[in-house]
């Protein structure tokens, strides 16, 4: 399929949504192409990070976050905001608090301000050669763009069964996340969301039933528990791979696309998401080492979540060595320094950028300093939102 526009975009999951949101923000003809014919409902991530929220929300885009999560923790029953996530199961750590928020609503968020911004987005399009012009691979673990394109994928192969479902239940299912003999079991915060987890191999099969669901559920637990409904349920497993470059010519990766790896910590939305902010702006300028720097600097971090969900893998085993080895590194979280540093591992606020420069600040995010203008105060997220006025002009802080 070949491109006219400047940008092809090839999935419409929030990846692929906001940095063609992005690219239009910068004046950039971009296309969005999607495979499927309408949104997927199937349950996926339920949260953002902190940063993430604070990255959104200087796009302007803070209040619509803010009332969809409202709506839906009234509508589904979710707990309040002020969760800070989780290491393999040991909900210590701190930093910024999660906001909790489906994919589905995130999605609908992102498309609603592409569209705003002039981007094109083609439904029921399904992508079988690559054309001229940039083409961006948002398309997921199993990226069409990717293969066409011939990137390298290395990594380890799954060892695990995961599922996750939103389902109607019978019987005695205790909240929050438990260890077994024989897997992991959690239930929450969305009302009659249920994760399970079985260490003895792949899946033999994506599709997930009410009875090979039960059946696994009364195996991990060990409770005499019934599914009466299932509402929507995915399975997922420990696949963890990495492409070696996130660029070949003018075929970039970004998202899933790029890094595959098991959802322990709550990190791979929040990953991609953060891939697009660093490669929209980049790519629209069109200058190639520019773009040549989104895989120096987006690469590292997506190795260090590789091996940390590695890590969390291995700690929630359920042999007798494992379980002691969860429970020495549930003591070291205690310590503060310890639970800082994993902490902003988790949520990505440590990351820093190579910039040459030997300021500490050089390469870090944006704090959340007050900002003084002569009329009053600010903050960093609320004038950098300003900059941005609502008809996608980019103006500069005090025009």
């Amino acid at each position: 399929m070949k491109a006219s526009p400047d940008v092809t975009v090839v999935g419409a999951g929030p990846v692929g949504l906001l940095l063609a949101a992005e690219l239009a923000l910068q004046g950039v003809r971009t296309t969005v192409l999607e495979r499927l014919t309408a949104r997927a409902d199937t349950i996926k991530a339920q949260m953002i990070s902190g940063r993430t929220y604070q990255m959104l929300a200087m796009r302007g885009l803070g209040p619509a976050i803010d009332a969809a999560s409202e709506e839906e923790a009234d509508r589904l029953s979710w707990r309040p905001r002020g969760s800070t996530g989780h290491f393999a199961g040991l909900f210590k750590l701190d930093g910024l608090p999660l906001v909790m928020l489906s994919q589905q609503a995130l999605e609908r968020i992102l498309e609603a301000r592409a569209l705003e911004l002039g981007a094109e987005i083609r439904r029921g399009a399904e992508v079988t050669e690559l054309g001229s012009g940039f083409v961006v691979g948002c398309d997921g673990g199993r990226s069409t763009v990717r293969g066409l394109a011939g990137f390298d994928f290395p990594g380890t192969n799954a060892t695990l069964t995961g599922y996750q479902a939103v389902a109607d239940l019978e019987g005695d299912l205790p909240d929050g996340w438990h260890r077994t003999p024989t897997g992991v079991h959690a239930h929450g915060p969305l009302k009659g969301r249920v994760m399970l987890i079985e260490y003895d191999g792949p899946p033999a099969t994506r599709e997930v039933t009410r009875e090979s669901f039960e059946a696994a559920l009364r195996r991990v637990s060990g409770r005499d528990v019934r599914i009466k409904r299932i509402h929507t349920a995915t399975v997922w497993t420990d696949n963890t791979r990495q492409a070696t470059t996130y660029r070949r010519g003018d075929v970039l990766l970004a998202g899933d696309a790029a890094h595959v790896h098991s959802p322990f910590g709550g990190q791979g939305l929040n990953l991609g998401l953060q891939d697009a902010f660093n490669l929209g702006w980049k790519l629209a300028t069109g200058d190639s080492a520019l773009i040549d720097t989104y895989t120096a600097e987006r690469h590292p971090v997506a190795a260090r979540v590789l091996r940390n969900t590695l890590a969390q893998v291995a700690l929630t085993r359920p042999d007798p060595r494992s379980r002691e080895l969860h429970a020495l590194v549930g003591d070291l979280l205690d310590l503060p320094e310890v639970r800082s540093r994993i902490s902003a591992m988790v949520q990505g606020t440590d990351i820093r950028y190579e910039t040459g420069c030997a300021h500490p600040l050089a390469g870090t995010f944006v704090p959340g300093l007050d900002l003084a203008d002569g009329k009053g105060t600010t903050t960093v997220v609320d004038g950098l939102e300003a900059v941005v006025r609502p008809d996608g002009h980019i103006s500069h802080i005090g025009e």
